[in-house]
């Protein structure tokens, strides 16, 4: 009986690969409630909002994760959101190919571009979002 693959958990590359590449932004899956949020602006939301699994083939064993993410962006002011969604969609741009200790980056995608939402919570704090996706697999063996 074959041993079955577990996927790497794409949420958490997504969020180790743009806090590397935003050393001065707060990235998480979870943000602080209410006024704390204030504390660690600028922040990006990663939520994993859907994606399915799927084989590579006969040629390539290893499984695959195409999660799509919600990624919020949140700033002191709303054109300092907007610039770091770019940043952030710049960044996304450049992650096929990298990888963590979890699983490597295949592919992206961008669903939706940068837009406003306003947030209900916090309507103090402006943020702009966009829906992107990834395909990512488990680390590959090197032997």
């Amino acid at each position: 009986m074959a041993t079955p693959t577990t996927l790497p958990d794409g949420k958490q590359i997504a969020i180790d690969l743009l806090a590397a590449d935003l050393p001065d932004v707060h990235v998480t899956g979870a943000l602080p409630e209410g006024k704390a949020l204030n504390g660690v602006l600028p922040a990006v939301r990663v939520l994993r909002i859907g994606g399915t699994a799927g084989q590579r083939g006969w040629a390539d064993p290893a499984s695959r994760d195409n999660p799509r993410f919600s990624v919020d962006c949140y700033a002191t002011d709303r054109g300092a959101a907007m610039r770091l969604a770019l940043r952030v969609r710049a960044a996304w741009e450049l992650l096929p190919g990298r990888d963590t200790a979890d699983g490597i980056v295949l592919a992206i995608s961008e669903e939706t571009g940068p837009q406003d939402r306003p947030e209900d919570l916090n309507p103090d704090v402006p943020r702009v979002g966009m829906t992107l996706g990834m395909s990512v697999s488990p680390p590959r063996s090197t032997s």
